[in-house]
């Protein structure tokens, strides 16, 4: 019983050092250019951004990735892949710090919450 304890306490202090604690420094000022940063990304990242369909942003919020804490952003869009198809409806956490996107994860738990709500974002659907 005391051996179970023990290991109790030490994997309780051993995985306390792993939580993100959110600071303001750490996170940074709030990105009022996020949709302007997300679509630079995306022009540079995807492998055909001109065929995004049914885009939806949200808002920034401040969150983490692995350790890594900013703003995060979901974008919902549908694009083709190399192979030329569609690829479906995907949703994508974008973390924004210091006016660029630091890391992104697909089908991020975040943007799956309910409480996530998407606005329309026809603008990225017209980039020529």
């Amino acid at each position: 019983m005391q051996k179970k304890s023990l290991l109790v306490a030490l994997l309780l202090v051993l995985t306390s050092g792993c939580a993100v604690i959110p600071s303001p420094e750490a996170i940074g000022p709030f990105p009022n250019d996020y949709k302007e940063i997300i679509m630079d990304h995306i022009l540079h990242t995807y492998f055909d951004p001109y065929s995004i369909r049914s885009a939806s942003i949200s808002y920034p919020v401040r969150g983490h990735i692995l350790f890594q804490q900013g703003w995060i952003v979901c974008l919902e869009s549908n694009a083709k892949n190399k192979m030329g198809g569609y690829i479906g409806l995907r949703r994508t956490a974008y973390l924004l710090h210091g006016g660029s996107v630091v890391r992104e994860a697909s089908n991020a738990p975040l943007c799956e919450d309910s409480l996530v709500y998407y606005d329309e974002w026809p603008e990225l659907e017209q980039i020529k």
